[in-house]
């Protein structure tokens, strides 16, 4: 069996594992397996060198994957009450509290509502939302 063919397969196993065990991780090895078997059936280099590609391919690809994903982690806010609340819809449960999702939050309202009114999260302020009728 050619050796190039031996990193095709190791490619395709690893993206066929990615599909069983998803983790992310699988699929750059897999594809940096491909693109070493692409660069051995093109160039024939020796064993060293296409291991030090594979790694190389396998480096830049989990290096992009993250600086990708590192801006959609921050835009959000990491575990932050704020992170998924402000801009949501919720209902004015009276007394200072509304229910957005399936949780009650305390809050403070901007305006006036009579309780079962639609609400929409303005921003948090501590654990206390601050909402204005919709």
């Amino acid at each position: 069996m050619p050796l190039w063919s031996l990193w095709m397969v190791l490619g395709l196993l690893g993206l066929g594992a990615e599909l069983v065990v998803p983790g992310v991780f699988l699929v750059w090895a897999g594809a940096a397996a491909l693109g070493t078997g692409l660069l051995v059936a093109a160039v024939e280099p020796s064993l060293p060198a296409a291991l030090v590609v594979f790694v190389g391919l396998l480096a830049a690809g989990i290096a992009v994957s993250l600086k990708a994903m590192r801006p959609a982690v921050t835009r959000r806010g990491l575990n932050t009450p704020a992170s998924g609340l402000v801009g949501r819809h919720g209902v004015w449960l009276g007394a200072g509290r509304a229910r957005v999702g399936d949780s009650d939050w305390p809050a403070r309202l901007e305006g006036r509502a009579d309780p079962g009114q639609d609400v929409r999260v303005l921003a948090v302020e501590g654990m206390t939302l601050l909402v204005r009728p919709d």
